[in-house]
């Protein structure tokens, strides 16, 4: 026999009567058993879900007929703050009467909750002639912005200066729950949001829809207040702290304009040039 059927045969022999080694032995159970999930991942599980949680976010979603909702938990406190019967569901959802603690079973780590938490869906989705069809009022377009406080904060903006919707990428977006509808402070269920494939290509349409399209840059050679003169259908784009809009998305832009600053700071957090710049969008 031949040195090479002798190692065929040793193998094969090893393979029916050793035991298999360590890894081997891991990585069998690991394909037949179904590991028990322990804490953080079931906070990661439930982070991927629709729930809304705090006073005002969770109030603002109870009282829109357009969003569905699945399961409703709250504190015998906050039912009594919202003056809620939790005998009576609310469009078909039943009201737990639960206490913090189980809340805080239901949510991630670092949910601030209040003594509410909703399981909810997704509101319906829109498309950008559902908002921009009549060429009037302000459009605010979010260029990978995707941190949920500021994306939050976007909404609180809109809804302050009266934009008709924000308009974003889908990729990358931050679900419109958790964290960024707490932040919103209701404002989620209040201000229209649009999801697109591509933000260079959804300001080419608005454009042929006779918006016009204004992008935030530090290096514009025109101030906002130039830029906004004769205001009527505005759609200004922001982008994200740090790297700004993408080379793509300024050369679609009719106008680049920044926000003047003798002091010389170097930048500003995007939620508080996005005020300074709806400011002056509604101003003029």
């Amino acid at each position: 026999m031949s040195n090479t059927l002798k190692n065929k045969g040793f193998k094969a022999h090893k393979s029916r009567n050793m035991r298999p080694n360590r890894s081997k032995g891991i990585k069998n159970h690991a394909e037949t058993t179904k590991p028990v999930p322990n804490r953080r991942q079931k906070s990661q599980e439930n982070k991927s879900g629709h729930w809304i949680w705090g006073i005002h976010a969770s109030e603002a979603a109870l009282k829109n007929p357009k969003r569905t909702l699945h399961k409703i938990f709250m504190t015998p406190k906050c039912a009594s703050k919202l003056k809620i019967d939790s005998s009576r569901p609310i469009r078909g959802a039943q009201i737990n009467i639960v206490s913090p603690a189980e809340i805080d079973a239901l949510l991630p780590e670092t949910a601030s909750h209040q003594g509410i938490a909703l399981a909810c869906a997704p509101l319906p989705a829109l498309s950008i002639h559902d908002i921009a069809g009549e060429a009037k009022g302000l459009l605010i377009i979010l260029d990978q912005i995707t941190d949920p406080h500021n994306v939050g904060a976007m909404f609180r903006l809109a809804k302050a200066f009266n934009a008709k919707a924000i308009v974003m990428q889908s990729r990358n977006a931050p679900p419109l729950v958790g964290a960024t509808a707490k932040v919103a402070v209701g404002t989620v269920e209040s201000v229209p949001c649009v999801h697109v494939t591509n933000i260079a290509n959804t300001l080419l349409e608005l454009q042929k829809m006779n918006w016009r399209v204004t992008g935030l840059a530090g290096e514009a050679t025109i101030t906002l207040q130039q830029a906004f003169q004769n205001a009527e259908a505005e759609a200004v784009v922001l982008g994200a702290e740090g790297p700004g809009l993408r080379k793509r998305v300024r050369d679609c832009c009719d106008q680049l304009a920044k926000i003047p600053m003798p002091g010389g700071a170097e930048s500003l957090n995007v939620s508080t040039a996005a005020a300074i710049a709806l400011y002056e969008a509604v101003r003029e």
